[in-house]
């Protein structure tokens, strides 16, 4: 009987062990919730804006029939002339406008050559550091003000994710990784992820 009490005791020494771990371990995950930033996920066509200074916000893209027109990918070109010669600049735009945001209404990419340029030439996986595009944010503080204020990247990447097609519509996926710019208030520093489907245009030099 004597060494059946003691493992009584035992076992409930080793249960209130136990609890008192259990609790220790929920009391730090508790005190630990003001300390951690919960990841906040995006669906496809909506931006995640972040501040260096803690602000959190979204900013969701157009659909077809909306104000604006949708995100949207073109290709064009234009003539520079100078003492009597001129030069060909190809342009790849990805172009979308941004509602719901106090930060920017207005996000654009863009790919330049001097060679003719096609969306068959991106590939699944390609990626692209802000050296290789230029890509600026822009907003304007009323409708009424007809300046809009810009800011170009500072860093960041671009990769293709891939082509679809939506009934008539083809679309070229691509993912904004941490594409940072300067406030245009120079405030703070904003860092823009998302995923944005673009419809593909015409080309329009064609």
């Amino acid at each position: 009987m004597k060494v059946r009490f003691n493992c009584m005791i035992m076992k409930k020494q080793s249960f209130s062990a136990i609890l008192m771990l259990l609790a220790a371990v929920l009391l730090a995950a508790c005190n630990g919730d003001d300390n951690v930033v919960n990841p906040i996920t995006t669906d496809v066509n909506v931006l995640l804006i972040q501040s260096d200074k803690g602000k959190t916000s979204t900013g969701s893209l157009y659909k077809s029939g909306e104000v604006y027109n949708p995100p949207h990918c073109y290709i064009s070109k234009e003539i520079w002339y100078n003492n009597g010669t001129s030069k060909t600049i190809y342009h790849m735009d990805f172009t979308a406008n941004i509602k719901g945001s106090d930060v920017f209404d207005l996000l654009n990419i863009c790919f330049e050559s001097n060679e003719p340029m096609s969306f068959s030439d991106l590939k699944v996986g390609d990626t692209f550091d802000n050296s290789q595009f230029h890509a600026s944010a822009a907003y304007t503080p009323t409708w009424m003000e007809a300046i809009m204020k810009q800011t170009t990247a500072l860093s960041g990447n671009v990769t293709v994710v891939g082509t679809s097609k939506v009934g008539d519509k083809s679309l070229m996926t691509l993912r904004l990784s941490d594409l940072r710019f300067d406030a245009i208030d120079h405030s703070c520093i904003y860092t823009v992820n998302g995923i944005v489907d673009y419809e593909i245009w015409d080309i329009q030099y064609e």
